[in-house]
């Protein structure tokens, strides 16, 4: 009879651990494909780079294959998941549209500069907080978790603040033209200027730049705002509405 029982008990082991194995092949798979589609997706920007002979985008178009190939790699050391993996390689894709001049005419409402600040500043954001938030309390409101939440604020402002200094860089070594290292027309240039006194008496470096801080800003306190919505409000909302329906059920039972 206990031969039986143990017997029975290592085939449950067995087939939850298949199950397990599965799942973890599966969510490598889905990595794998993902992963696939990013670089394919910039590689085929490239192409279009070329074949509308606006070359300026592709060093940071090749970088970001780099930077994405990198994060798939400690993609389990950074406690990565599909969503955030996803929303910050789309994140990326908006600068590299700007061979398409939208930085000139943008197809939004707002400066397409604004949008290429906002989106990857909001994806870091959250990429640096779903790492974080295994050491955060269960309490939002502890010092701890505030601790580290503002850590995660002050680290995606140091990336915003690193992305201006190499703008910057770019602009003394390289000069005007298209392209993240290079001074034009997403530097809030009007139109295509030669000379850096006109730069300075328009504004338009010193502007752009804090216009770009500003954007980050935003972007960063939308992803705070998103992962402590996941972490901590939605699962008190669910929580509540489980015990209403417990509630309500138990009542039922007891009529």
């Amino acid at each position: 009879m206990i031969e039986n029982i143990c017997f029975r008990e290592i085939l449950f082991v067995n087939k939850l651990l298949k199950v397990v194995l599965q799942f973890k092949y599966m969510k490598r798979k889905r990595r794998k494909v993902i992963f696939g589609l990013g670089i394919l997706t910039f590689l085929v920007l490239i192409m279009f780079s070329f074949v509308l002979e606006n070359r300026g985008f592709v060093p940071e178009m090749v970088f970001f294959i780099f930077l994405i190939s990198f994060l798939y790699v400690i993609y389990d050391r950074l406690n990565l998941n599909l969503p955030i993996f996803i929303i910050f390689i789309l994140s990326l894709v908006p600068h590299t549209l700007g061979f398409l001049g939208f930085y000139t005419v943008s197809p939004l409402p707002i400066q397409w500069d604004h949008v290429t600040h906002f989106f990857p500043l909001l994806a870091t954001t959250l990429m640096f907080f779903n790492f974080l938030h295994k050491w955060m309390d269960k309490k939002f409101f502890s010092f701890k978790t505030i601790s580290l939440v503002l850590i995660v604020m002050l680290a995606a402002m140091g990336i915003g603040t690193i992305i201006e200094l190499v703008e910057f860089a770019g602009f003394l070594f390289l000069g005007f033209g298209d392209g993240g290292l290079f001074f034009g027309a997403g530097d809030a240039c009007p139109q295509f200027i030669n000379f850096t006194e006109q730069i300075i008496y328009s504004g338009g470096g010193w502007f752009n730049t804090m216009y770009d801080l500003i954007w980050n800003d935003i972007g960063i306190l939308v992803g705070l705002a998103i992962m402590i919505f996941v972490y901590y409000t939605f699962p008190k909302v669910l929580g509540f509405y489980k015990m209403r329906i417990l509630k309500k059920n138990g009542k039922s039972k007891r009529k």
